[in-house]
């Protein structure tokens, strides 16, 4: 009765979100990121960043936004993802949050890809200039929701301290189109840390992040089991 309820609320919302949300799971909305080199890492940030390597990827594809509360509902009304801790019906644009690694592993199956590696999520994230953040090298609050955390922070008074509708930073644009690679919600990828194996890496930063800046090469992680308000991902394919 919960899966139909959640479908039966979101199909009574329309909206463009809605109809992008009810496409076949195999067509969704992702960005071709050509095969070819890119740098890894950053001198800028922690030492888990260092050195720079150059890696070589094949072309992939990744998601143009993060995965929202709407698609994810269509893969709990399949019964291919479990229920959340989370109304799924409210404000459908905006990114599911409180899912964890496994959840997020299970919708990108349902959606026809997985979740990303470090490096893919990476490259799509900067392109293969080596620049600091997806749209160049200069940190502000107009290209990616970040820098608030209950009204402090560099970007309090200017963002709003919590996730908006997925790709709502359109000037924060990837070299490739992906949007909000920083800010908004941290995303898991695919990789263990290989620091400490037990954890999974995220990127990104996220909305709340303000100690942390919403670099491309920063890198956190989190037990798989973990959930939180700013934390989702987005998917990847062939």
């Amino acid at each position: 009765m919960r899966h139909a309820s959640v479908l039966c609320a979101l199909l009574g919302m329309g909206g463009l979100a809605f109809a992008a949300a009810e496409a076949a799971p195999g067509r969704p909305d992702r960005v071709l990121v050509p095969a070819g080199p890119f740098s890894r890492g950053s001198t800028k940030g922690a030492d888990d960043e260092r050195p720079v390597r150059v890696r070589t990827l094949p072309a992939f594809h990744i998601d143009r936004i993060e995965v929202t509360r709407a698609m994810y509902a269509r893969c709990v009304a399949a019964r291919r993802c479990p229920a959340l801790a989370l109304d799924l019906a409210a404000e459908p644009e905006l990114p599911v949050t409180q899912v964890d690694w496994y959840d997020a592993r299970a919708f990108c199956a349902f959606a026809g890809g997985r979740l990303p590696s470090e490096d893919e999520w990476e490259k799509a994230a900067r392109g293969s200039d080596g620049r600091e953040f997806p749209w160049g090298g200069e940190l502000d609050c107009e290209h990616a929701n970040w820098g608030n955390f209950e009204n402090e922070g560099p970007c309090a008074g200017k963002n709003p301290g919590r996730p908006v509708v997925a790709g709502g930073y359109p000037k924060g644009a990837s070299p490739f189109g992906a949007l909000d690679m920083a800010g908004n919600v941290w995303e898991w990828v695919a990789d263990r840390y290989d620091r400490d194996p037990a954890r999974r890496v995220v990127r990104g930063g996220s909305c709340c992040s303000y100690f942390v800046e919403p670099r491309a090469a920063n890198r956190n992680a989190w037990h798989p089991n973990h959930r939180d308000a700013d934390l989702g991902f987005r998917c990847v394919s062939k």
